[in-house]
């Protein structure tokens, strides 16, 4: 079931479906249907209404949904995200929101990886298993170096995968990849033509964030996927890739074009950073074409 609230929001920042799952329906429960008998001996004669267009009974049936006892209550992050749509002012005590990356990151620590280590494409998910470069191993269930297509045209970068993707083992695990899979096909990517990875292989369990020493350690192991892969471009997930030094940056990815873009778990927390998200994905799928 969709929460009625999420469809306002979507219309009134005029974004398209790529935004909802394409399963997604709002269910009437049959409780709603009964009860609706009128006795029309004392009831006023009425002229029947108008016919609806499709659009307007979708409105009509958002507004005359029952409201469904698992809806989650307003918070200050959605009321924020509603503010800054309609141009109010925020409230200055809204809450920050937790991130899986340490804002404190020094940039000129994230160094080119030119030489630091040789390893081939194929070695990496044994490599990764022994892999003690960084305090990390101690916190992960199992490393994660990624999946997709080998000779993809597009690569996929997380900075870390998410304590729920070391449980299940899969990078972009549950909402967070159906929506990054519906950004993709929004600027018709399939699912066949990427590859999924992160910068850090392991996941932060213990500590929640990632630091420039668990950037470095990683990169050789990101910088020998590119290199085997070389993709036309890629999409860098989260606030983190901002903050580094874009040159270095640039030349870690071996001068391969990219575009930055929130990272899919923060919009689904964020809506609001969904039109930047946007814009990240059509000056992407330029770069494919």
């Amino acid at each position: 079931m969709l929460d009625s609230r999420y469809l306002y929001l979507h219309e009134a920042m005029g974004l398209g479906p790529m935004w909802l799952s394409q399963a997604a329906h709002l269910i009437i429960p049959d409780s709603a249907e009964k009860n609706t008998t009128v006795d029309n001996s004392t009831a006023p004669t009425r002229q029947p209404a108008p016919a609806r267009t499709g659009k307007q009974q979708s409105i009509a049936a958002v507004k005359t949904a029952p409201a469904h006892k698992s809806f989650p209550q307003p918070t200050n992050r959605h009321r924020a995200a509603l503010q800054q749509i309609i141009g109010q002012r925020p409230s200055t005590n809204l809450p920050e929101v937790q991130t899986a990356v340490d804002t404190s990151i020094n940039t000129s620590s994230h160094k080119s990886i030119a030489g630091e280590l040789n390893i081939s494409f194929e070695a990496i998910p044994t490599t990764l298993i022994t892999c003690t470069r960084c305090n990390l191993h101690q916190e992960r269930c199992t490393p994660l170096p990624g999946y997709g297509a080998v000779n993809a045209r597009l690569l996929v970068v997380s900075s870390n995968p998410a304590p729920p993707d070391d449980s299940s083992q899969q990078l972009f695990s549950g909402e967070v990849g159906k929506l990054l899979n519906n950004m993709l096909a929004a600027i018709n990517i399939s699912t066949e033509e990427v590859f999924y990875t992160s910068q850090v292989k392991c996941a932060p369990n213990i500590s929640l964030r990632i630091t420039a020493e668990h950037l470095h350690a990683c990169l050789p192991y990101l910088s020998a996927q590119i290199e085997h892969i070389r993709p036309q471009a890629v999409l860098l997930l989260g606030q983190i890739f901002s903050q580094l030094d874009q040159n270095i940056l640039a030349q870690n990815l071996h001068n391969i074009p990219y575009v930055i873009s929130p990272h899919p778990a923060r919009l689904l927390r964020q809506s609001h950073l969904k039109a930047t998200a946007w814009a990240a994905l059509k000056q992407l799928r330029n770069y494919l074409q």
